[in-house]
């Protein structure tokens, strides 16, 4: 049996501001808004869910930060570099959503991608990998170089 991811939810500071910014990116990645509840948002590409809540008030105060304990991104797969490409410039850069680390799409054959951030700083990548989860490609076949049980 292979895993497949069912949903991911996730909690934001800003409600209104983060469906919108979801419903500019969701759909050239496949994904559709089924739900818009008070509660919870909902966006299926059939095959997973990705769930957006309000943050409690209560709990707001610190924020998100990817680099505390928790999510640092998530990445969704194209299906060519092109798609990257694509997304860059009729998505991304109409809608003035920057690119980080690069100003555009970056890599090779293997692993192309273009990263950016939603509206509390979740970092986001929309990322052509053919063979990412391959375990005889890279970054699958690097040595290891941790062991766990070697204390």
């Amino acid at each position: 049996m292979k895993s497949k991811i069912s949903h991911i939810e996730m909690n934001v500071l800003n409600y209104i501001n983060t469906i919108k910014f979801y419903d500019i990116i969701f759909p050239p990645m496949g994904f559709k808004r089924i739900n818009c509840m008070k509660e919870w948002t909902a966006y299926s590409d059939g095959q997973c869910k990705i769930i957006i809540c309000p943050t409690d008030d209560k709990f707001k105060h610190d924020g998100f930060h990817r680099k505390r304990a928790g999510l640092n991104h998530l990445a969704f797969y194209a299906d060519s570099v092109e798609d990257v490409d694509k997304f860059h410039d009729e998505i991304l850069v109409p809608n003035n959503i920057n690119s980080l680390y690069e100003s555009k799409p970056f890599g090779d054959n293997q692993y192309y991608a273009v990263f950016f951030e939603g509206p509390d700083r979740i970092k986001l990548e929309f990322v052509y990998a053919p063979n990412y989860c391959d375990e005889n490609s890279w970054p699958s076949n690097l040595e290891d170089d941790f062991d766990p049980y070697e204390s």
